[in-house]
């Protein structure tokens, strides 16, 4: 692993993702085999060799990039749908309160 650095391995790991997510949605391959996907494509890329594998990764960035796909992995999507279920886990247990007074209310 001589020579590479943390940002060559943060440049592959988003590109795998991306390309995870594209094949993954093209031939509708099951989430839980979508990790299999991911050592699959990373081993390919990584025993490329040396002479063409930036030439590889860089093609791989602008394609993605430009397709949309690149953005789309970023983690920042997936706070947003968290975010969305804890809104609607407060609504549920603020309705779910509602019930329960209103049943305790005499009449």
């Amino acid at each position: 692993m001589e020579g590479v650095t943390m940002l060559d391995l943060a440049t592959v790991a988003a590109v795998v993702a991306a390309l995870v997510t594209v094949i993954g949605n093209a031939f509708s391959i099951d989430k839980k085999y979508r990790a299999l996907l991911a050592v699959g494509i990373s081993s390919i890329l990584w025993f490329i060799p040396r002479e063409w594998g930036n030439e590889v990764l860089v093609a791989l960035v602008i394609g993605l990039t430009a397709s949309g796909v690149y953005s789309q992995v970023k983690p920042r999507d997936n706070q947003d749908e968290l975010l969305r279920m804890r809104i609607r886990e407060e609504i549920r247990q603020e309705e779910e309160q509602k019930r329960r007074n209103d049943f305790d209310t005499p009449y």
